[in-house]
């Protein structure tokens, strides 16, 4: 199927509407059409004039839809495609000014109010499967659930271990909508309100978990929260992190891509890290034994089981 007849129509597929607009507006099709050109050669003609981690998401996005080319994995130069996929007309509101994103560096401002509480709850509908899937995994607790969201991982966790209590960390206003969405479960539930990095969270929970958390961050915070969740774990305890993945040559797969640019749209610093980097950070913060598994509810998602020692990551 022709994914460029009609992009917005073709699978609903407004993202890649969306970057097939944006990389026109920027000039990329026309700079490739004259020559192969590196990442720092399209951010120069295309006016971007400080990082280019946005511009690199949006040709990875365009590079796995065959927008554009990248003649070998982890090249970073990138080709015209045999033909240019036409505009869409995307809407300038949203992904629709990711192109004014790009070129300032600088992300929209978060969405409040009554969209911003629609989207968590969409997040937390879209999650439910896989928290089911993932509870039983977590042990018998007490889980920790750094940036927590809504609470869905930890409702499906205590929904399936009886007796089980969980710590739940997030922002003042998304702790207590969490609150709300786990009242059934209040006398087992303790929510903190904080920087999960450094607000009293407590020691010695036997699951730590980092639910679509990291994607969030750049770098930096990223290796301090896997630290913080490895001096909040017990010594025989686990951390979880459960995200998005991206190949290690950012091929693909394309939800965790399209995710990506989301990020770039939408966050300072977050992306969608390939699994060398989170285990780096779980190896760094004292965590040797890792796991990796994938979810059946979530096919295009990661998830590393760690631990101190040798010992298997994953609990009986």
């Amino acid at each position: 199927m022709d994914v460029f007849g009609n992009p917005v129509a073709v699978g609903g597929d407004f993202l890649r509407a969306a970057a097939i607009d944006a990389a026109h507006e920027l000039g990329i099709f026309a700079r490739l059409a004259a020559a192969p050109a590196t990442l720092d050669e399209l951010a120069r003609a295309a006016g971007v004039g400080t990082g280019h981690r946005r511009l690199r998401a949006l040709c990875d996005v365009l590079a796995a839809i065959g927008a554009i080319t990248r003649p070998a994995p982890r090249v970073a130069r990138f080709a015209a495609a045999s033909s240019t996929p036409p505009r869409a007309g995307v809407p300038r509101a949203g992904w629709g000014q990711l192109a004014d994103v790009i070129r300032a560096d600088r992300a929209l401002p978060p969405e409040e109010g009554d969209v911003a509480l629609r989207y968590q709850r969409h997040l937390a509908v879209a999650g439910a499967d896989a928290a089911r899937e993932l509870a039983p995994l977590l042990g018998r607790g007490p889980l920790l659930d750094l940036g927590c969201g809504l609470g869905t991982y930890s409702a499906a966790f205590l929904d399936a271990t009886p007796g089980a209590s969980a710590t739940l960390c997030d922002r003042p206003d998304i702790v207590a909508l969490a609150g709300a969405e786990l009242a059934r479960h209040r006398d087992r539930v303790r929510l903190v309100a904080g920087d999960a990095r450094t607000a009293p969270v407590g020691a010695g929970h036997g699951a730590v978990l980092l639910a679509n958390v990291l994607h969030l961050h750049d770098e930096r915070v990223g290796a301090e929260l896997c630290l913080t969740a490895a001096r909040a774990v017990a010594d025989d305890g686990v951390v979880v992190i459960k995200d998005l993945r991206v190949d290690e040559d950012r091929g693909g797969p394309l939800e965790g891509l399209l995710f990506a640019l989301n990020m770039a749209v939408y966050t300072d610093g977050g992306d969608v890290y390939p699994v060398t980097q989170l285990r780096t950070w779980l190896t760094s913060a004292g965590l040797p034994a890792i796991e990796e598994r994938r979810l059946a509810a979530a096919p295009d998602g990661v998830v590393l089981f760690a631990r101190r020692g040798s010992r298997t990551a994953v609990p009986a």
